[in-house]
């Protein structure tokens, strides 16, 4: 019988690639834009700083990479560069980044059924955070475990000025998730088990109860088996455009891409997986659970 549910955000409950690719590139548009830089100039900058902090959504990416070194008076930088940027992303991200169908239905019929259930990913808690109080996540979660956050600069840093709406921002909790969010360490990104294993253990449930659900053959699949768990393949989530995976290619550090899109890039993996279960939807898990109990 299954008592919990351990999920990936990234590629399972919604689409990284298909918010993050037009946001960013609308952050940079708009760059383009106020700054007459070339593109490929901005592109290159951002990424730079994208890489050292492992996420394309730090919020000081500006403001910290060599765009802010060629305009240093932070007053106008800030109202004519990061604040339309900033709205510009934001805007993006709000149109874009969507649950997959089924996903916010079927986490409340588990929750119906008491059955918890567990976000595990590698993204760091910062991004994480927003993105389940964005789609509301965070109030269908028991908890969140994620890698460990990027630490904000110091606003009295004056070679490093930042926005200090996105500091009091952070200190009033505006961006804290309702659910239980912890803080793994970062030799605990998957495939490493110990993740899971830690969730099985805090959580009081065996491995052998639990379902693993992940659209990554090598980040998920095979964690849930190494630990002994009912592992399912979101299989939906591997569907990527070509475009889109070259125009992530461009803006997207290498790194992150690696982490926060793996199944895309499981191509060789593919063609001998033998997951125990595949999934079209997630909903599906429902009836995965429902066998696993005897239920019809």
């Amino acid at each position: 019988m299954i008592r919990l549910v351990v999920t990936d955000m990234d590629g399972t409950l919604y689409s990284w690639i298909d918010y993050i690719v037009p946001a960013v590139e609308a952050l940079v548009s708009s760059v383009e834009r106020s700054t007459d830089w070339p593109r490929i100039k901005i592109v290159q900058a951002l990424k730079k700083v994208y890489a050292k902090y492992e996420s394309n959504e730090y919020p000081f990416v500006l403001q910290e990479s060599e765009i802010f070194t060629a305009f240093p008076e932070f007053g106008s930088f800030d109202k004519l560069i990061i604040e339309p940027a900033a709205t510009a992303f934001q805007d993006a991200r709000k149109k874009y980044l969507q649950p997959y169908p089924g996903v916010i239905e079927t986490l409340e019929k588990l929750k119906q059924r008491g059955i918890p259930v567990v976000a595990l990913t590698d993204a760091p808690r910062n991004p994480v955070q927003v993105r389940a109080k964005l789609l509301k996540l965070d109030q269908h979660l028991d908890a969140i475990y994620c890698l460990p956050g990027f630490e904000f600069p110091k606003s009295d840093d004056g070679e490093k000025k930042i926005s200090r709406r996105i500091e009091q921002k952070d200190q009033q909790g505006e961006y804290r998730a309702a659910c239980k969010v912890t803080e793994l360490p970062r030799d605990y990104e998957k495939p490493n088990p110990l993740g899971l294993r830690r969730i099985c253990e805090e959580m009081g449930v065996s491995p052998t109860e639990t379902l693993v659900v992940g659209d990554a053959l090598k980040k998920d699949v095979a964690v849930a088996r190494e630990v002994g768990a009912v592992d399912c393949w979101a299989e939906y989530g591997t569907y990527v455009s070509l475009e889109y995976k070259e125009r992530l290619e461009i803006i997207s550090a290498p790194a992150i891409t690696k982490r926060h899109a793996a199944s895309i890039l499981d191509g060789d993996a593919r063609k001998n997986a033998h997951p125990t279960h595949r999934l079209s939807h997630f909903e599906q898990i429902l009836q995965i659970i429902d066998g696993s109990s005897g239920r019809a």
